[in-house]
């Protein structure tokens, strides 16, 4: 049987892409267990539900791929675009009841996202990471405060975070005050989506 349970293994490392992925997984289970109770109103509706959630994902991390230049762009969204042809190629046929289309679409689908996920995503993610550090400059250096002396307290601000939409301390960013959760919980929270 096909396994669609998110694991650790499946962990990239870029939190909101991670968050996508489980509900890619969340879908593509329920979409498995409608077919198996052969339920056509759910099967319709988890088939339709994994097609949009996919290609908003697929959105999202082809914008996060542009926004840092990485350059195995085309090569992964060649993947991106060779399962959104299998989803278009069976989603009529699964939606007119032919279970074994349906099958057919679940083992492509768990084969790709392990594959994708466990190589492409991860080589991206890791892109993402490294551009990030790459390019953000020390917090201090955009303070224009000199180096504490050694041992003694950094200096710290209280600000408006315009992702969590809260006051916390803050590293300055180029677009904008992001507070250093919002940072850690996301390594594109800081990128200009413009």
């Amino acid at each position: 049987m096909r396994h669609f349970r998110w694991s650790e293994e499946n962990e990239v490392f870029l939190a909101q892409i991670d968050r996508e992925h489980r509900e890619l997984f969340r879908i593509a289970d329920a979409l498995q267990q409608a077919v198996a109770r052969k339920a056509a109103a759910v099967v319709n509706q988890d088939l339709h539900a994994l097609m949009s959630h996919a290609d908003e994902h697929f959105s999202h991390e082809e914008w996060l791929m542009q926004s840092v230049k990485y350059s195995a762009y085309g090569w992964h969204m060649q993947q991106h675009n060779t399962a959104r042809r299998r989803l278009k190629l069976f989603a009529p046929l699964v939606e007119s009841g032919e279970s074994e289309a349906a099958e057919l679409l679940l083992d492509f689908l768990e084969g790709w996202l392990r594959d994708h996920i466990s190589l492409t995503d991860r080589m991206m993610a890791a892109y993402v990471r490294n551009y990030e550090r790459a390019n953000s400059t020390s917090a201090l250096e955009r303070w224009g405060t000199p180096l504490p002396a050694e041992n003694g307290p950094l200096p710290r601000f209280v600000r408006f975070c315009e992702a969590c939409d809260d006051y916390t301390s803050h590293e300055i960013r180029p677009g904008g005050s992001v507070c250093l959760t919002c940072v850690g919980n996301s390594v594109s929270a800081d990128l200009n989506r413009d």
